[in-house]
């Protein structure tokens, strides 16, 4: 069996060349395959490999760049290693927007998904689904509204008009695109913005006891 970690973490990091290299050694010498994304304004990855050597890649990343915890981190199990190749790529950006994140003027928008749920059925709050067009076709939320870009760069444009009077829901797949795109917008002076912790994958995890009723009167398959 294999563990597939999805992570990522918004904060200033130095020494990417230097921990790339070591990365890269610590992965071949554990076979962990998938990908991990680091930049100066923080790190992204989805990686997959035996328990064990999960567990230890996850807190070696966490030493070498000194961090605490991650922003979000999503766990699952796979019968067989869906990735071909251990990759680690070193760019400007975790999720390419033309927008650095500082950690030192970032508001907390993160809510549970029982929050969610109250929030988005409030008749005001524009439920924004932040992911592709393909993932938005497969399912979304009943009312939410997908911007149709396949390049995150283009997702400015779509926010800028946005209307600021009324509040904000958005989420993704794991939560990463919200975290740059709320930024975005509490800098373009949008106040009521709020994106769901650890996005549709955490979302499914915590409410799965009442999976029918999400499926039923909340979440719309298409």
């Amino acid at each position: 069996m294999f563990i597939i970690l999805g992570f990522y973490k918004f904060k200033s990091l130095k020494s990417l060349k230097k921990n790339k290299i070591i990365l890269q050694k610590l992965f071949i010498q554990n076979k962990i395959r998938g990908t991990l994304i680091i930049s100066k304004e923080g790190l992204n990855g989805t990686i997959s490999g035996k328990s064990k050597s999960i567990s230890l890649i996850s807190k070696k990343i966490k030493i070498l760049f000194q961090i605490r915890s991650f922003d979000s981190e999503n766990l699952s199990k796979s019968e067989f290693q869906p990735f071909h190749r251990p990759k680690i790529k070193i760019k400007k950006e975790v999720v390419p927007m033309g927008l650095n994140i500082s950690t030192k003027n970032k508001k907390n928008n993160h809510i549970d998904p029982l929050r969610w749920n109250n929030i988005i059925k409030e008749k005001n709050t524009f439920i924004l689904d932040a992911r592709k067009p393909f993932e938005y076709e497969l399912g979304s939320f009943k009312k939410a509204v997908n911007p149709k870009v396949n390049h995150f760069r283009e997702f400015p444009k779509y926010l800028n008009k946005l209307d600021k009077r009324n509040p904000i829901a958005m989420f993704c797949t794991g939560g990463i695109r919200c975290e740059k795109a709320s930024t975005y917008l509490n800098q373009k002076g949008f106040e009521n913005v709020f994106q769901l912790k650890g996005g549709i994958l955490n979302y499914l995890k915590k409410i799965k006891k009442k999976r029918k009723y999400v499926e039923r009167r909340m979440f719309c398959f298409r």
